[in-house]
């Protein structure tokens, strides 16, 4: 078999990057050839067949095959659970890149939960009406988005194959519902049991490393998922970057540190918003910046800061004494005090995150 001349270029380069990161998981060759519109069953079986040394995998479309993944089994070793799990995300994945009409007449559970992430907002609302009719997902609070940060080393292959793996926890399962720049996207009803410390104990044992786990609901009367899952995207990544929020938060208690989230990384307006705050990062030594950022963090309360500082209410007070004009000014005034402390916050998170 060849792949189709209908294949796109882009769906090309997908179904070969889907076969080198399924090799990546199996240690073994694999190909993905896709089937043209036309395809019929064809000699294609609808279940995998296996000669001695080849194992051939089906992909379909409602129905219809689409393509055949083929990995080598060579002389290797039975394949593991886990790596059958890998054959499957791809699977899935070579579905969704060959997908040409998303969303039109699919009912199947999988399908649905997959749309709720759909670009186009219609598709999305059909697919969480749907899934609430189902009784899949609740309105509103009922229901959970969360988002699972991976380590970039870990392939999508493989990414996919945990996140289809949870949806057989128990006892309160996490859907799978896409996969975005990375981040693993689950729903599921809410949950105070542990599970986030089950996701932590299922990915340790296939070698996955969690970076940050983000959770947040649709709002009351919400019609789809997207803001939600959106959410807990960005709590995902606090969750990653700041300990305080490690390993996993709601959205809900992010406080002031969500609207530092969207704010963008540029030091040169950092300048215009708080020259105080500016003046603190350009220096080499940060020790003044640390002195500050605690000093305004209890509200400048001296006892409190020196006990945290360790260091003597004379020392503090020298150290206050000697910082910038800029900074000192800032100090002595409400509003460039209060700019000042959220600067330095998102000075934090610019750097915690790459960003700076």
């Amino acid at each position: 078999m060849t792949i189709s001349d209908t294949t796109t270029p882009a769906a090309s380069t997908a179904l070969s990057e889907i076969a080198l990161q399924l090799a990546a998981s199996l240690h073994r060759r694999v190909v993905v050839h896709e089937f043209g519109p036309a395809a019929s069953d064809g000699g294609l079986s609808a279940s995998p067949q296996a000669s001695a040394s080849l194992l051939s995998v089906p992909v379909h479309d409602d129905g219809v095959p689409v393509a055949v993944i083929e990995i080598d089994l060579g002389d290797g070793p039975q394949l593991t659970a886990s790596e059958f799990e890998a054959i499957d995300a791809a699977v899935a994945l070579t579905r969704i890149a060959l997908r040409r009409a998303p969303g039109s007449s699919r009912v199947d559970r999988e399908s649905i939960l997959v749309d709720l992430l759909h670009a186009d907002e219609s598709v999305r609302r059909g697919a969480f009406a749907h899934a609430v009719q189902q009784r899949w997902l609740r309105p509103g609070p009922g229901t959970v988005a969360r988002a699972v940060l991976i380590d970039a080393t870990v392939s999508d292959v493989d990414r996919i194959a945990f996140g289809r793996h949870l949806t057989r926890l128990r006892p309160v399962p996490a859907h799978f519902i896409g996969l975005e720049r990375g981040v693993v996207l689950l729903v599921g009803q809410p949950s105070d049991n542990g599970l986030t410390d089950l996701l932590l104990d299922e990915a340790a044992r296939r070698g996955i490393r969690i970076l940050g786990i983000g959770t947040a609901s649709p709002a009351q009367g919400a019609s789809d998922l997207r803001s939600a899952a959106d959410e807990a995207v960005i709590a995902a990544s606090l969750a990653a970057a700041l300990p305080q929020f490690h390993p996993s938060v709601d959205s809900s208690a992010l406080g002031g540190w969500r609207l530092l989230a969207s704010a963008s990384a540029d030091p040169a307006a950092l300048r215009i918003i708080s020259p105080a705050a500016h003046a603190l990062y350009s220096q080499r030594d940060d020790s003044q910046r640390v002195t500050v950022e605690t000093y305004l963090d209890v509200g400048a309360n001296v006892v409190a800061a020196c006990r945290i500082l360790f260091v003597h209410r004379t020392t503090l007070y020298y150290r206050l004494e000697r910082l910038p004009e800029v900074v000192r000014e800032a100090l002595d005034d409400g509003v460039a005090r209060s700019t000042l402390h959220l600067a330095l916050k998102l000075i934090r998170l610019w750097e915690s995150t790459g960003r700076l």
